[in-house]
């Protein structure tokens, strides 16, 4: 009797299934009979007689019970020691890291291929709910820049996200994308330092006696910004003071240490901008081309206005005169207007709002005599007259000082100040646009 024939004869009083499975291994375990073989004897897969063996062998008799009717329980994820230590490493680390991004880290560093859903089941029973601050290095502790830089580019190539690498550094989103697209486009000599400093350049400038200088004139004008102050710097200096950056990060840490005052907000900041491109029909072309003039509301002294007038030169950004006065009348206007011209002469056009005061008779006619043309820019439109630019550098530079004082005489002081302090930045601040300009062209 063949083996196929003794098999299909046994198979009649087996009842139990796993009686019957153990019959199909049997030869296998006790005669060392061949999975495909046993398999063409029986009729059964070769797979399946080979894992039912291979089960009998590890389990004994409770492997050959068919688990496919029964609920399968949660496995509990199992990583080799290494990779397991790794991955709390990592999420103790930076906690907001994505299981999919520690994935990915898996799998460049190591090779280990798996998904977030074992990675969840793996790292709940190790999630605290408070993660304290690790002692570990950040870019700018970092004693050496190149290896502060290779730090970010190993992490991106381990698999680390743009995002993490910068808050487990602590910089800046951008600054990771700039060091990465310089490494990507000229490779390991992107991570040596590119300072283009000259020899003689100091190694830290921001030294308290700078503090200190930078301190007075914030208390001074509290209302200007790293600009102003920087010309101010030039005014008062014999040699040229740092560059502008270098002032704004000294503001910056007067603020944080030295009490200076904040940086200065006006009511109109909180309205949303709108954006649009502003015509401007009056450009001058050379000095005494254009003259540009207006009247601004200063302060209320004993419940009155106190208003100052300025006449201002165009191309040259310079004021040619100003005054504070009580009224906004025509004997004010022509006061100033002499002033400029007998100091200035006359230039081809002077450029006003609508105001009744320039647009009076005999402020047309006098201009008029003088060779001057009278210009007006058109209603609502109040940048079209330069000196708008202009009053906003004296509300930063010199309101403050206006609301401090208590009567005219003070206010006239303040503004006569205002006048002196405002030609020399205003005409550094005009090189340095003609300059780039030149450049540029």
């Amino acid at each position: 009797m063949s083996a196929q024939q003794e098999f299909a004869q046994i198979r009649q009083y087996l009842i139990d299934p796993i009686q019957h499975d153990y019959e199909v291994i049997r030869p296998i375990v006790l005669f060392a009979e061949t999975a495909a073989e046993r398999s063409r004897q029986t009729g059964v897969e070769r797979t399946v007689v080979g894992d039912k063996a291979r089960r009998f062998v590890l389990e004994g008799m409770e492997g050959l019970r068919d688990r496919r009717t029964e609920a399968r329980g949660p496995q509990e994820p199992v990583y080799p020691a290494a990779i397991a230590g790794y991955i709390l490493y990592v999420k103790q680390l930076y906690p907001p890291i994505h299981l999919r991004e520690i994935a990915r880290i898996v799998l460049r560093k190591f090779g280990y291929k798996t998904n977030h859903h074992t990675l969840k089941r793996f790292s709940e029973p190790y999630d605290t709910p408070l993660q304290l601050e690790l002692a570990l290095p950040t870019f700018a502790t970092f004693a050496d820049a190149y290896q502060a830089r290779w730090t970010v580019v190993r992490m991106a190539v381990e698999g680390w996200n743009k995002t993490s690498i910068a808050a487990c550094l602590k910089l800046s989103r951008a600054h990771v994308y700039t060091i990465l697209a310089a490494f990507e486009r000229d490779g390991f000599a992107s991570l040596e330092d590119q300072r283009t400093r000259p020899p003689q350049h100091p190694e830290h400038q921001l030294r308290l006696p700078f503090l200190k200088e930078v301190l007075d004139l914030q208390q001074a004008y509290p209302r200007a910004g790293r600009f102003r102050i920087h010309g101010l710097l030039t005014q008062q200096r014999d040699e040229p003071p740092p560059s502008e950056r270098t002032v704004g990060r000294a503001m910056a840490i007067n603020r944080q240490f030295h009490g200076a005052p904040g940086p200065w907000q006006s009511a109109r900041d909180e309205q949303p901008k709108v954006v649009s491109f502003k015509h401007l029909p009056y450009r001058p072309a050379y000095r005494q081309h254009l003259w540009f003039t207006d009247i601004r509301y200063l302060v209320q002294l004993n419940g009155s206005w106190v208003y100052s007038l300025c006449v201002l030169e165009g191309y040259s950004r310079k004021m040619l005169a100003g005054m504070v006065s009580p009224h906004q009348d025509l004997t004010a206007v022509l006061q100033m207007l002499f002033a400029a011209v007998s100091e200035d002469g006359c230039p081809q056009a002077l450029v006003s709002d609508n105001g009744s005061v320039f647009t009076a008779k005999d402020y047309l006619a006098l201009l008029r005599d003088l060779g001057i043309e009278p210009l007006h820019i058109e209603k609502g439109k109040p940048w079209q007259n330069l000196i708008e630019a202009q009053f906003k550098i004296q509300l930063r530079l010199a309101d403050f000082h206006f609301e401090q004082a208590q009567t005219l005489t003070a206010v006239q002081q303040a503004h006569a100040a205002f006048i002196e302090t405002f030609n020399p930045t205003a005409t550094l601040a005009r090189h340095a646009l003609l300059s780039q300009r030149f450049t540029d062209g």
